[in-house]
């Protein structure tokens, strides 16, 4: 797999500032496990989403084992209508300072040739479920702050694929594009408000889903290690960056730059915006 240098990541700080629960959608494998794993070692307390309850279960058991920390599982199809507003019911009386979406991979189809069911069930993960679940923590975050000012975080595990459309992921690119934007104005909204959001615009990872995918004997040497790109983006956002890029891809060479023109981008928008609002 190819190397991803570690950022510095203060475990103390980010459990002061995220914890006591942390809110994992996606969470059975693949960079959602590698989340609890993280999460669980820094003692943060873990609500593992997904639809394998038995998975999660024998994740969170794991983990509580291990670090001492509590857990619950909760099993949610993310592209059933209302899941999003389901998981943050879930989470009633969970003092939750974290929230990660991280769902939504998609197998390759010919847009044309295909049925829109899977394209409406895409939508419904990437977006609807994304949307509720985000308000619905995002309000509890604003509460736990004080004077004026909320605490806490929302990742949302985005992908390259959203920086551009690509063949046969058409509804994948273009729902991935919905994440990024999504998660920067949020965190254009909200981070001198004491919320903290990250887009994260993952690079190919070894994953279990990405095996699912792949020809037997497809060459994984030039992926990444989804611990890797978890492990930045926790870090990332306890640094209070909006997006992370992971180059990767045709153009990868500027990807950094194009990180850092989206943030400047987001900065002058956060000040021209106090024109309007008086902020």
């Amino acid at each position: 797999m190819r190397d991803l240098p570690r950022l510095p990541l203060d475990a103390n700080a980010f459990r002061e500032r995220y914890g006591p629960w942390a809110v994992i959608a996606g969470a059975s494998e693949g960079t959602g496990e590698c989340y609890a794993r993280q999460l669980a070692e820094m003692g943060i307390n873990l609500m593992l989403v997904s639809r394998r309850e038995e998975a999660l279960e024998a994740l969170g058991k794991e983990l509580a084992e291990e670090h001492g920390i509590e857990f619950r599982a909760y099993a949610q199809d993310l592209t059933e209508p209302d899941a999003g507003l389901k998981i943050v019911a879930a989470a009633a009386g969970l003092d939750v300072g974290l929230y990660i979406s991280n769902a939504g991979a998609d197998g390759f189809a010919a847009f044309f040739e295909d049925s829109t069911e899977n394209a409406h069930r895409l939508v419904m993960m990437n977006i609807t479920t994304l949307i509720d679940a985000a308000n619905g923590f995002g309000k509890r975050l604003l509460a736990r702050g004080k004077d004026g000012k909320g605490r806490g975080g929302i990742i949302v595990m985005a992908s390259g694929a959203g920086l551009g459309g690509q063949p046969n992921l058409a509804m994948y690119s273009a729902t991935k594009a919905f994440e990024i934007n999504f998660a920067e104005s949020l965190w254009a909204e909200y981070h001198e408000r004491g919320i903290d959001v990250l887009g994260v615009a993952a690079p190919i990872m070894r994953t279990p889903t990405l095996l699912r995918m792949v020809p037997e004997g497809f060459d994984t040497s030039d992926t990444f290690d989804p611990a890797d790109v978890t492990h930045n983006a926790l870090a990332g956002l306890l640094a209070g960056e909006p997006i992370q890029i992971i180059p990767d891809g045709p153009g990868a060479e500027k990807q950094p730059q194009v990180e850092a023109d989206r943030k400047a981008r987001l900065i002058g928008f956060v000040e021209f915006n106090k024109t309007f609002t008086g902020g």
